[in-house]
């Protein structure tokens, strides 16, 4: 019989905390995506190879054994873009929190006072526009599909790039701290069931890009002209210059600092013996 103190030992709770987070991460992952009914379908077949063993059911168990044998090889392939989007955020996470501090009031005020009177500009004019803040995750896959600009950060560069019927004006631009890294750049399309049909193409690929990165996301909407932010995957749709500017100066002012990552833990290691080493030959 099982001990069932066991099961409040500190590495069966750890254990048991590790399976329930992994389960969580991968149903949040492809709720609202095609696998999510992949996954329905493997589950189904599960269920009928242990029905069809307990039944006796020699063939049948037989195809479903081959099948699931050949689910091993497709599994990969098919769920290729859904763990890759999981590898990703696997990579951009952190263990434990770390502490946080701000950023230099005057450099964050500076992008966004540039910022969200273009924004706003672009509203009232129904000029279509898609603005990525890079943040701790790097876009650089997604600069090299654009054009580089390498500019420093202006309201009146935003609006000569975004000039209707101009090469610049289709795509998205990538902004890392005050610098425009690249303008017409193509971001991944979000594959979420529950996004509104009456958002477009620039919508879904603002939500696709804060899916799988850390960049917060700015959209005008060329039809309505409203103003939105995507982050995390989530949408704030047609928020007021009020609003915006609250999010990007919360966004922008917060940074990560001394995270609990292996290469921080192993520079803290480093830092210590040597502090240890001081000690010892000035004595």
């Amino acid at each position: 019989m099982i001990d069932i103190t066991q099961l409040f030992h500190p590495i069966a709770i750890l254990d048991i905390a590790i399976v329930a987070i992994l389960i969580y991460k991968i149903i949040s992952m492809v709720r609202g995506t095609r696998a999510e009914q992949l996954l329905k379908g493997i589950a189904l077949l599960l269920i009928l190879n242990v029905l069809c063993r307990l039944l006796q059911l020699t063939t049948v168990t037989w195809i479903l054994d081959q099948v699931q044998t050949l689910l091993l090889i497709a599994i990969p392939v098919v769920f290729q873009p859904e763990l890759r989007k999981f590898l990703e955020q696997l990579g951009n996470s952190t263990l434990i929190p770390g502490n946080r501090k701000n950023r230099e009031d005057a450099a964050v005020e500076h992008v966004v006072n540039q910022l969200v009177p273009f924004l706003m500009d672009a509203g009232r004019s129904h000029t279509g526009a898609l603005i990525a803040l890079q943040q701790e995750v790097g876009l650089n896959e997604y600069v090299d599909t654009g054009i580089k600009i390498d500019g420093a950060l202006s309201q009146q560069l935003l609006g000569n790039i975004f000039i209707v019927n101009t090469p610049l004006h289709d795509g998205a631009v990538i902004i890392k701290d005050d610098t425009i890294l690249a303008a017409s750049c193509y971001l991944p399309l979000s594959e979420k069931k529950d996004i509104s049909k009456s958002l477009g193409t620039r919508h879904r690929a603002g939500i696709g890009l804060s899916e799988v990165s850390d960049a917060i996301v700015c959209i005008v909407s060329e039809e309505t002209g409203a103003v939105s932010v995507a982050e995390h995957g989530e949408l704030h749709y047609n928020i007021t210059e009020k609003q915006l500017r609250q999010i990007l100066m919360t966004r922008l002012k917060m940074e990560v600092e001394d995270t609990f990552t292996f290469s921080a833990m192993i520079q803290k290691w480093r830092g210590t013996n040597d502090s240890k080493n001081d000690q010892s030959e000035a004595k």
